[in-house]
């Protein structure tokens, strides 16, 4: 074989080996950009997703916090209209309870409540012997009318204090020794009364 002959054969050989090293060079730089293009688009849609998760932790978040604040005012609400509404009944009443207790009611006889309101106490002591504290008009009435209150008490021995107390009406009862007590007043009976309308009224509002 020629020198030229050889020469060409190289040429030959070596231009096979070029290109198929360039032909691998390719195929690996494909691979490399397939490769690559797929990491960016998982990493896109990662961080799209970190985004969306972020958006809608976000939108949740304020969501949750409009729908608080809107519930906090409603229950407010409830509970200023609450207020309102048992003032203005506890104010009524009151009223009205004023009008009883100076015996300038027409459809009340507040001695027949006073005498009750007596007895009641009387009979939840269950004693012998008691000293009996009211306002100034409920005094003279009860003075005026001792003796048939003793006889509808069963007899038992009634003595009122002359110091009048500060009251709307009703009395305070203690026995002898002072030991067992009881208030049995317009204002107290008037304060269980809208302890009890409250939670009726709580109930119906849904404020409980």
């Amino acid at each position: 074989m020629n020198k030229e002959k050889l020469d060409d054969q190289l040429i030959e050989k070596t231009i096979e080996q070029r290109n198929k090293m360039l032909e691998e060079a390719k195929a690996k730089a494909e691979r490399i950009l397939k490769n690559a293009e797929e990491e960016r688009q998982r990493i896109m849609e990662q961080n799209n997703a970190a985004i969306q998760s972020v958006i809608g932790s976000e939108l949740k978040a304020v969501h949750d916090r409009i729908v608080g604040q809107a519930q906090l005012q409603g229950r407010r609400k409830i509970l200023e209209a609450r207020h309102e509404l048992l003032s203005k009944v506890q104010k009524y009443a009151l009223e009205d309870l004023k009008l009883v207790a100076k015996r300038g009611h027409p459809d009340f006889d507040y001695d027949e409540i006073l005498v009750n309101l007596l007895l009641e106490a009387i009979n939840a002591i269950d004693e012998q012997h008691y000293f009996i504290s009211a306002n100034e008009d409920d005094l003279g009435f009860l003075r005026e009318n001792l003796e048939s209150i003793i006889k509808k008490s069963g007899g038992k021995k009634i003595e009122l204090r002359e110091k009048p107390i500060e009251v709307i009406g009703g009395i305070y009862v203690s026995n002898a020794d002072a030991k067992k007590k009881m208030e049995n007043t317009i204002e107290l009976r008037l304060e269980n009364a809208s302890k009890n309308l409250q939670s009726e009224v709580a109930e119906k509002l849904g404020v409980i």
